[in-house]
């Protein structure tokens, strides 16, 4: 195994990494619950298990999978998770590989090759500070797997002999489509009198309802869309700080794993672009800035499988006053976690002169000091 030490983005701090910690700290106290029960002694005979996060998307650079240790103790369960030798397995003690199968049979795992069982190379990862130690140990790999077939972990502990398996259905991409926003032309469109207006993204009207319609995906059962507004916030020291706003959507559901099915989100400009003003003014207010400029939109599709749901909705907080509530795990050999997939569709759109300045003009976005489209600050906002 070959030890890294390896920085996260942000966004998969969130993702990958913050999710995963309340899941962690519901397990530990189940466990500490459990071993006041006179039936049960947790601790005797030993039997060393793990915790999994593993989400394969064949549409991300790399492929994470977090493994800790699941740990019982007479001491402080919040002082053990700040020990990093109580969460974390050694390097090189855990041996985690992947193998595909296709119609039954093994298959090749990495796109353009032979490799019939990838393994990954673990890394340490250095988070948020929070109630687990920031040294976090990942498995990982940079080779492009295939969107299709049934993915199988296998995580080795090599010190007690122990296998740990798991297996979901990979599941690729929404396809881009003949309708907007996800047809082409994508961004950047070069500037052409000539181009047609659907070549450009168009908000202005506020009212009319928008959808983003698409074909399900075979082995999809949820679907999320995010929209996102990049802008550049250009300072008073001359400085400029690209941005990005999102608003999120209520996932949609898929009646059938066939693939082929028509869904569609809908919205408004209206509530689209007011989400949009109320995340700027209220985490980008800095007195600093002297002007915005809109750069363009991107419309995110992750289309996730069955599995990925039943785990998000295993640990959605009970609002019942019984808090038994099982841990749902597809681990096998006693282990708790999630192996799943989830894909993900990433097109971005040029927005209209038009719009750039119905933004620079109009209330309450102009507020904002959003600039026209031809560079220069608005003298009116109606």
């Amino acid at each position: 195994m070959i030890q890294n030490k390896l920085y996260l983005p942000q966004k998969m701090k969130k993702t990958k990494v913050l999710f995963w910690f309340g899941v962690f700290i519901l397990f530990s106290l189940t466990l500490m619950i459990n071993s006041c029960k006179n039936k049960l002694n947790i601790l005797a005979p030993y039997k060393e298990l793990v915790s999994v996060y593993a989400i394969l998307n064949p549409q991300e650079q790399y492929q994470f999978i977090r493994i800790n240790k699941v740990f019982a103790g007479e001491g402080n369960a919040y002082d053990m998770a700040q020990n990093k030798d109580s969460i974390n397995f050694p390097a090189g003690q855990l041996q985690v590989s992947l193998k595909r199968k296709v119609n039954g049979s093994y298959a090749p795992v990495v796109v353009s090759s032979s490799i019939m069982e990838l393994f990954l190379r673990d890394t340490v990862i250095y988070t948020q500070s929070g109630t687990f130690n920031k040294e976090q140990r990942y498995y990982y790999t940079n080779q492009k797997i295939y969107p299709s077939g049934t993915y199988e972990l296998y995580i080795k502990d090599t010190k007690t002999n122990v296998t740990f398996t798991a297996s979901t259905t990979m599941i690729d991409s929404v396809k881009p489509g003949f309708t907007q926003p996800l047809a082409p032309p994508y961004y950047p469109v070069p500037p052409n009198p000539n181009n047609p207006p659907y070549y450009y993204l168009d908000l202005s009207n506020l009212t009319i309802e928008r959808d983003v319609r698409f074909n399900s995906e075979p082995g999809a059962y949820m679907y999320e869309l995010y929209i996102q507004m990049h802008y550049i916030d250009s300072m008073i020291d001359k400085s400029i700080v690209p941005k990005i706003a999102v608003n999120r959507y209520t996932p949609i559901f898929s009646n059938t794993l066939n693939g082929g099915e028509t869904l569609k989100f809908t919205y408004t400009s209206n509530q689209l672009l007011n989400s949009f003003y109320l995340y700027i003014l209220n985490n980008d207010n800095d007195p600093n800035i002297l002007f915005r400029r809109i750069v363009k939109f991107d419309y995110i599709i992750y289309a996730a499988n069955y599995d990925y749901y039943v785990f998000l909705q295993s640990n959605i907080p009970s609002s019942s006053v019984a808090q038994d509530k099982p841990i749902y795990s597809n681990i096998s050999n006693g282990a708790v976690g999630i192996f799943a997939a989830r894909s993900r569709i990433h097109v971005s759109k040029h927005p209209s002169n038009s719009f750039i300045s119905f933004l620079a003009t109009t209330k309450p976005f102009c507020n904002l000091r959003f600039l026209n489209y031809d560079g220069t600050p608005s003298s009116t906002c109606n």
